[in-house]
């Protein structure tokens, strides 16, 4: 009988041959139970508190007046971190120690810069927000761990989605009211860059960067369809007609789903072509994709969504199927439960679409059919 290893070797000479990966492959290593790494990962949280309630006590009691000796030491620890890191790679105890002292460095950073220069106004400032997402992207280049980079690029794109927000609602009485309307422009990007990502999989995986681009699509996602909720969430129809100071702003929950609507036609397309559909079929995906989208737009949440769910089918990745039927359940209930919608609107536009996928699959089944007949 065959044996994994010779089953792997198989595996990876065919992926070699279409040029999907290159080298040779990895031994397999046993894998540490999930319980142990568990308990090591609360070891090293324990040990880091502990260590950070002394060193961070000391810190603020001997340099509460000095911003710039916070801010030092907030780059020593990151940099303490980022050795350790790589030092002691794939232990779970250490790793997590390491997580906590770069995480606690980052506040202590931050916050001695903000203090050193202006402090609480700075969080008005676009300029503060967009450094903070280049100091995370620095920190998602130099730091190797996954863990840790995923969280870096979700600080990149926290960041990012405030400074670009600051400034592009300068003046706004209620600027963080007004979230949705950068949001409805950032979330749509990111889900694009997130396609392009899954469909380009295979060339990443031949040039070597597939793995170190992996933890900011995972951020990605996570992002997107947080952002997607709040726009969907925040949108007033009414301040059109009755706040002339927001109204400007409300309306961007269109803009988004029309957005989302797009990427997800795009995505459609790509896939029939892969999968060598009809053109009938084709053109019946496309229809239907875009009257979804159409009939949804009051609801871009739902509309990413089921962009993001078409996205995990693609990459057979469990983690990203759990998180987009998550979002889609949420942005149905969010988007049902929302006030400022009448019920017969929002029972048409979700029977409508929901008559809009079954026909799909009905298109889909019957082609599947004809050509397996």
């Amino acid at each position: 009988m065959t044996s994994d290893r010779q089953v792997v070797q198989r595996l990876w000479q065919d992926l070699a041959a279409r040029g999907l990966v290159q080298g040779q492959p990895q031994a397999a290593q046993g894998r540490t139970p999930w319980a142990v790494r568990l308990l090591m990962g609360l070891a090293g949280w324990l040990g880091a508190v502990f260590f950070l309630a002394f060193l961070l006590g000391s810190v603020f009691v001997a340099a509460r007046d000095n911003a710039t000796a916070m801010a030092l030491c907030g780059a020593a620890m990151i940099a303490l971190a980022a050795v350790l890191y790589r030092r002691r790679a794939a232990a779970t105890a250490l790793e997590q120690f390491a997580l906590a002292v770069s995480l606690s460095g980052q506040g202590l950073l931050v916050y001695g810069a903000s203090q050193a220069y202006g402090g609480s106004r700075l969080l008005e400032s676009a300029a503060f927000w967009g450094a903070l997402a280049l100091l995370e992207a620095v920190l998602y280049v130099l730091v190797s761990n996954r863990l840790h980079r995923f969280l870096a690029a979700l600080g990149v794109w926290t960041g990012v989605a405030l400074a670009l927000h600051l400034a592009m609602t300068p003046g706004l009485r209620h600027v963080w009211q007004a979230m949705s309307f950068s949001l409805g422009w950032l979330a749509p990007l990111a889900m694009t860059l997130l396609t392009g990502f899954v469909l380009a999989q295979g060339r990443l995986c031949a040039a070597g960067l597939h793995n170190w681009i992996e933890p900011a699509a995972d951020a990605t996602l996570l992002f997107a369809l947080g952002a997607a909720l709040v726009v969907t969430g925040l949108s007033q129809p009414q301040a059109l007609l009755f706040e002339a100071s927001t109204g400007r702003h409300a309306g961007n929950y269109w803009m988004a789903g029309a957005l989302f609507g797009l990427v997800l036609a795009a995505f459609v397309l790509a896939e029939a072509s892969r999968l060598q559909l009809s053109p009938a079929v084709r053109g019946t995906a496309l229809v239907g994709a875009a009257l979804f989208s159409a009939l949804l737009a009051g609801a871009p949440a739902v509309v990413a969504a089921a962009l993001a769910l078409g996205l995990a089918l693609r990459r057979s990745s469990l983690p990203w199927l759990g998180l987009a039927v998550a979002a889609l359940g949420s942005g149905f209930i969010w988007y049902y439960s929302a006030l400022h919608w009448t019920l017969l609107i929002k029972s048409a536009t979700l029977a409508g679409a929901g008559i809009a996928v079954l026909l799909l699959r009905m298109a889909l089944r019957r082609d599947g059919a004809r050509r397996q007949g």
